[in-house]
Parts: C-alpha cells; sequence; structure tokens
C-alpha cells in the first residue's frame, strides 16, 4: 500500500567498489511503501563494474562520479548538493532495508523540533542482533553505537537517542543548513558523531525508530578493526573532541583524556596496529588549529572534483 507523506527523501549512498552490494542494497530501495524519494549514488572512484551496473540495472538512480575517493563524509556531502529531498536519508552500499523503512523512519519529522531519525540497525548474517541502536557520546568524547552486540528485542521501544550511525540514518535539510555538513577532513568515522554534536549543541532531537529496519554486513568497507580504520578513529574522535567539547571542562579533563588515550593506544598495539595508531594521533595534533578554528563556524558543503 502505497502512503502519502510531505516529505520527499533523498537516499544518499556513497559507493566504492562495493558492485557485490549494490543491486540488493538497490532493490530493498525500490520496494518501499514511501514512494516520495530519489535515489543519489556518489561513486568515489570506483575500480569495479558499480557504475556500469547502476546505468544498466537502475537507470532511475542520479549517479554522480567523483574523480577521486574523496572518502564517506565528503561523499555524502556531494551527494547533499546533487539531492532534491527536505530530508536527507544516507545509507551505505553494504545495507539493505525492510519495505517501510523510509515510511517509518520519516514519522517522527512530523515533529519540527526532530532533526535527524536514527533506525533500528541490525546485523546482516545474524538480524537478532543489533549494529546500532543510535549512538551516543561518553563523558570523554568516545562515540559508540548503542547496543552494538545486544540482543534486538531489547530495543524495541522509541525514544531519543543523542544521534544517528551515518550509515543508516534520516536527516532534515534545515538542520543541514543551520549547523553544516559532515566535516569532509574526515574521509571516514566519526563525522556523524560530530554532526550529531553540533545537532544536539544547537537543540535538535534525534529519535530512535526500532520500526525502521535496516540490515547492515558491518565492516564491509574498512574491516572490523583494520591497520586505516584505527589510524582514522584515532585521528578523527581527537578532532571531534577539540571541534566540540565544551570549555572551560576540556581544560579540566585533559589530562584524563590523555591518559584515556594511552590506555587506548596500548589496546592498538595489541592488535599489531601500535604505527597506525600513533600516526592517527600524530596527524590530529598537526591539525590541531584547523579544528579549533571549526568550533564558532558553520562547516561548508565542498564541491570535490568531477568527472565530466
Amino acid at each position: 500500500m502505497i502512503h502519502p507523506s510531505p516529505f520527499f527523501v533523498s537516499v544518499v549512498i556513497v559507493n566504492y567498489n562495493g558492485a557485490q552490494f549494490l543491486e540488493r542494497c538497490l532493490a530493498s530501495l525500490a520496494a518501499q511503501t514511501h514512494r516520495a524519494f530519489e535515489i543519489v549514488i556518489v561513486d568515489n572512484a570506483s575500480t569495479d563494474d558499480s557504475c556500469a551496473l547502476v546505468e544498466k540495472n537502475f537507470p532511475q538512480v542520479k549517479l554522480v562520479q567523483s574523480s577521486t575517493n574523496v572518502g564517506f563524509a565528503a561523499g555524502n556531502n556531494l551527494g547533499i548538493r546533487a539531492a532534491r529531498g527536505n530530508l536527507i536519508a544516507t545509507l551505505n552500499t553494504d545495507t539493505c532495508v525492510e519495505n517501510d523503512y523510509l515510511e517509518k523512519l520519516c514519522a517522527p519529522m512530523a515533529d519540527d523540533r526532530v532533526g535527524t531519525c536514527a533506525p533500528l540497525m541490525l546485523e546482516m548474517e545474524h538480524p537478532d542482533i543489533v549494529d546500532a541502536a543510535g549512538i551516543r557520546v561518553d563523558a570523554f568524547g568516545y562515540a559508540w553505537n548503542i547496543g552494538a552486540g545486544q540482543a534486538a528485542r531489547n530495543f524495541a521501544v522509541a525514544g531519543q537517542v543523542y544521534g544517528a550511525c551515518a550509515g543508516a540514518a534520516l536527516y532534515r535539510r534545515a538542520l543541514l543548513d543551520e549547523i553544516g555538513s559532515f566535516d569532509d577532513d574526515y574521509f571516514g568515522f566519526y563525522e556523524d558523531a560530530d554532526l550529531a554534536w553540533r545537532a544536539h549543541r544547537a537543540g535538535w532531537q534525534t529519535a530512535f525508530v526500532p520500526d525502521a529496519r535496516v540490515y547492515h554486513q558491518h565492516g564491509a568497507s574498512f574491516g572490523k578493526i583494520s591497520p586505516r580504520k584505527t589510524y582514522l578513529l584515532a585521528r578523527n574522535r581527537w578532532w571531534t573532541t577539540l571541534k566540540n567539547f565544551p570549555t572551560p571542562q576540556f581544560y579540566f579533563v585533559l589530562p584524563l583524556l590523555f591518559l584515556l588515550d594511552a590506555g587506548a593506544l596500548l589496546q592498538a598495539a595489541a592488535r599489531g596496529h601500535l604505527r597506525a595508531a600513533w600516526q592517527g594521533r600524530f596527524d590530529a595534533w598537526r591539525g590541531r588549529k584547523a579544528m579549533w578554528a571549526k568550533r564558532k563556524r558553520k562547516l561548508q558543503i565542498p564541491t570535490p572534483n568531477l568527472k565530466p
């Protein structure tokens, strides 16, 4: 049954060599009960047949091609620029959604105070296990997926959470116009925590929508624990803290932040990722002035180099 809605949704999917996942993801979107939507795929210079697959099998999809891999954050920003919707749904390539996903996810947007909606993300191979039920940011600036690894039956009640995991989220365009979009300097990881922190500070609410379900093959892009992921997490966590942690509390907790970070560094060393973890922290320190300067200005959505 098709249900009318005041919302037009732009589903933005950032893809890099994800041909093996695209057909499943796009087929699940084609079956949506909410019909007022478009799909924008941003291809980050894939070397597989992703673009050919989309052009041949899904001609209705708007395909935006970047000449370089600009990452998840800047890729989403590029898709947002090309999007027409008053709501922006971000979605990972390695997901599939239930047929009423968009319908259920849009419902809380009837409340003008809601700027973001977080669905219930479940593990693809274990759909009774939670991948993320929104995100939280703890007292020390660490971001966590709520409920990760726990039973899905424990997350059946709608409510408010701190933010949404950008692997599957819904954002009001008015929110992005007010506070800015993702920080393209991040490339990937913590970009959603940074956005949630800024939205929270601006007074916007995030609704957790457990009836909107998405299945995610976690770690398909970077691996569950890889040196590259270790590097980005280390760098971007510090950048997020520098940009958002309130002053003067920041200066009081800074010694404890360093102590906790030393523990995290030891954990990375135990996994054999010491070099990547150290490099991430070094690069975070090198970029501290630029990140500190972003505390008081709205991020602008960049225009990466595109293929003609």
